[in-house]
């Protein structure tokens, strides 16, 4: 007899168009992709629409990304201003996939093919019921290639963003990747990566120093997977079955990052991400999985951003950036 079942737990493989969730900048990779950054680099307006505001018109960033092996991803963004309070965001982020050698059906050589995704955003906030508290919405399409297929999409990230007044605290709540397929390749259509985010952030009063935490994939909980092979054994020989608790389930959805000198011309940030930790690591091997860690540095009109992520030994993540203020 043969028996099959189907254990869904995790967030890989169960969605289409999943360079959405890659970090769109080296601040935001350092830090674990936070939602609560709300300053005057345009960069933290791509994770939480709701942090856009008037001071970031005019800015013009690019970022660039090899990614894995032949890999390599990227994202530029350039911010209106509509009026002192106000501006709207255009972006666009990119993967492409390397080359592949092409064979038919008998494995003999054809031409090589290369697949890509693109997408292009528009986003832009207002003031929600209280001038402390924003709301900002993000639209974009979607075209993915591979070869001569093709599909398309559309998407939407809506989100809030609350600080009150004379406290260094700030809340967010976003959803990303609201949205559908309008072309799928071979009339197969998938969902999207939908992701339910809630995050908050505060700074020490004496120390130039500002800590982030999120809670991601709360739409997918939880996100622990129970290993059938993880049990204990007793002293006469019961094996009995590992249950995770609430606190362990809880700390998979989440992301630390500690940035010092926030508003400085020179940062250091460090981030910890527990689900890339968990799934990525190697018992045997030390390499430090979730870990990532930055910089950033002000040039007069400049801003250079760095950042690296550790994965496993397989491979890491290094991003750069690079962001042109305007002239006051």
């Amino acid at each position: 007899m043969i028996f099959s079942s189907a254990i869904i737990a995790q967030i890989g493989g169960d969605a289409t168009y999943r360079f959405l969730e890659l970090s769109s900048s080296p601040r935001q990779l350092a830090l674990g992709n936070p939602i609560t950054l709300h300053d005057s680099d345009i960069s933290t307006t791509l994770a939480n629409p709701a942090t856009i505001y008037g001071e970031h018109g005019g800015q013009l960033m690019i970022n660039y990304e090899p990614y894995f092996d032949s890999i390599h991803s990227g994202s530029a963004a350039y911010a209106h201003t509509i009026n002192r309070a106000k501006a709207l965001v255009f972006d666009i982020k990119y993967i492409h996939y390397g080359t592949f050698e092409g064979a038919d059906e008998l494995g003999n050589p054809t031409s090589d093919f290369s697949g890509s995704e693109v997408a292009l955003g528009l986003a832009s906030s207002h003031y929600f019921l209280r001038p402390n508290l924003y709301v900002g919405a993000r639209l974009r399409y979607i075209l993915s290639n591979l070869d001569t297929y093709t599909s398309s999409g559309i998407t939407g990230d809506i989100g809030l963003y609350y600080s009150p007044i004379g406290n260094p605290l700030r809340i967010a709540l976003v959803y990303q990747h609201l949205g559908k397929q309008l072309t799928a390749y071979e009339d197969v259509y998938e969902p999207l990566p939908a992701n339910l985010i809630f995050g908050f952030s505060s700074a020490l009063e004496h120390l130039p120093l500002r800590w982030h935490v999120s809670l991601h994939h709360l739409n997918k909980w939880p996100l622990l997977f129970e290993n059938p092979e993880e049990t204990t054994t007793d002293l006469v020989g019961n094996r009995t079955q590992q249950n995770s608790g609430l606190i362990k389930k809880v700390l998979r959805h989440a992301t630390f990052g500690v940035e010092v000198f926030p508003d400085g011309l020179f940062s250091i940030r460090l981030g910890y991400h527990a689900q890339r930790a968990a799934e990525l690591r190697i018992l045997e091997v030390r390499n430090f999985s979730g870990l990532s860690f930055g910089v950033g540095m002000q040039l007069r009109r400049l801003r250079f951003q760095l950042s690296h992520a550790r994965y496993n030994v397989a491979g890491n993540r290094t991003f750069l950036g690079l962001t042109l203020e305007p002239k006051k």
